[in-house]
């Protein structure tokens, strides 16, 4: 019997397997985003970045995609449903399948990102990039000088002498 039919005839116990089915497949859905927000969060303390709520908002309208998608492959799954071979949420199924299929890749690659040499770049290197202002690369300068035992100036390269 399809799923039109249960609800027609009022057989709504027996539409409780595709209910919990639907159910599983979405709370994947969000398992696979989830999981895949914890892993960028993890990449980013690693490559010591800043952790902002850009990420956050990224992964919840992430997750909202994902749902009007899921929502298309159940009507799909619901007029399908008609056709007498149709048993199951085949298109909710390959739609599930290919969300966590997307999440894994990210999850790989913040892995990979983890394990990369620009994650292995030392303070002072980021810190001199991020130096925006003459005034920043001065105090940046003046404090790699403290900072890292430079007792002679002629050791690191003076802007005014062409070094």
């Amino acid at each position: 019997m399809n799923v039109v039919d249960l609800i027609i005839n009022g057989h709504l116990k027996d539409l409780l397997p595709y209910v919990y089915i639907m159910f599983g497949l979405w709370a994947t859905v969000v398992g696979a985003v989830l999981v895949d927000f914890w892993s960028g969060i993890n990449r980013a303390k690693v490559c010591k970045e800043d952790i902002e709520s850009k990420g956050f908002r990224r992964t919840v309208s992430k997750m909202g995609d994902y749902w009007r998608i899921q929502v298309m492959a159940a009507t799909m799954d619901i007029i399908a449903s008609l056709m007498p071979w149709y048993n199951r949420p085949w298109a909710s199924m390959l739609i599930a399948l290919g969300v966590v299929l997307i999440e894994g890749r990210s999850v790989w690659e913040n892995s990979r990102a983890k394990k990369s040499e620009a994650a292995k770049i030392p303070a002072a290197v980021r810190d001199i990039i991020k130096c925006s202002t003459t005034h920043d690369a001065e105090e940046l300068l003046e404090h790699l000088k403290n900072g890292y035992g430079y007792e002679n100036k002629s050791e690191v390269s003076d802007p005014d002498k062409g070094v």
